[in-house]
């Protein structure tokens, strides 16, 4: 919500320029993104930022493993169902198509908003809304300690390449399982925060995510391990 009322200000600041276009699109792209949350990227499970790359390792319980990898795109309004809420834009890229989904930095949280599945001409499969949004990882200090468990629920609407739409309603358990695991992966050994996560309808799924780092590996009905990273140089 902060960055919400900042981009209201930046417009009105830039009223008198130029009435939130241009250099208003301009503060959400390249601006904004590197003021409204102060805590250090260091101490953050998620570091989202614009430039931001993530590669993995994904080896199914069965079949070839292959590479899939991840990029910070843009900061920007999530748009359609959506629209007027700003959040980092992140495409993801496997052999089979890419997804890009837009997740919001609430400065103790990141949480999904949306989701396009496309194939590999890049025509959108489906379009996924998340009410009111579907939770990465909750970085708050009692959601942090080892043995929390919570559960949240949202609503996923899915849009089809033929315009029909399909709604679930989704219930998450997660659990901190360890705040301080020693875990081996490709891009080398870090210590972590272990969290499992049940879901209505869906594998249950055990992540492990590392500050100033993000999400090292993932393990549910296949296994992804980090292989690389790279976060842009602080403004």
């Amino acid at each position: 919500m902060l960055r919400r009322s900042l981009f209201a200000l930046a417009c009105a600041a830039l009223s008198g320029l130029a009435a939130c276009g241009d250099d208003a699109q301009m503060a959400i792209d390249g601006g904004l993104d590197a003021g409204p949350c102060t805590t250090p990227r260091a101490e953050r499970y998620l570091p989202l930022a614009v430039g931001a790359t993530w590669a993995f390792r994904v080896t199914p319980s069965s079949g070839i493993p292959e590479d899939k990898n991840s990029t910070v795109e843009a900061y920007e309004d999530v748009g359609d169902r959506k629209t007027g809420i700003l959040a980092f834009r992140v495409r993801t890229g496997k052999l089979d198509g890419n997804t890009v989904s837009w997740q919001e930095d609430t400065c103790t949280s990141i949480t999904r908003h949306r989701e396009k599945s496309l194939d590999l001409a890049d025509v959108v499969d489906t379009d996924q809304f998340y009410v009111p949004d579907k939770l990465r990882i909750d970085e708050t200090p009692a959601h942090t300690t080892l043995g929390a468990s919570w559960t949240v629920s949202y609503t996923e609407v899915e849009v089809d390449s033929t315009g029909a739409t399909t709604t679930r309603s989704k219930d998450e358990t997660w659990t901190v399982q360890a705040t301080d695991e020693s875990v081996t992966v490709p891009a080398g050994t870090f210590t972590a925060l272990k969290l499992n996560k049940t879901t209505s309808g869906a594998a249950d799924k055990t992540f492990w995510f590392v500050k100033g780092v993000g999400k090292v590996r993932e393990q549910g009905d296949q296994v992804e391990e980090l292989e690389s990273y790279s976060l842009p140089p602080l403004p």
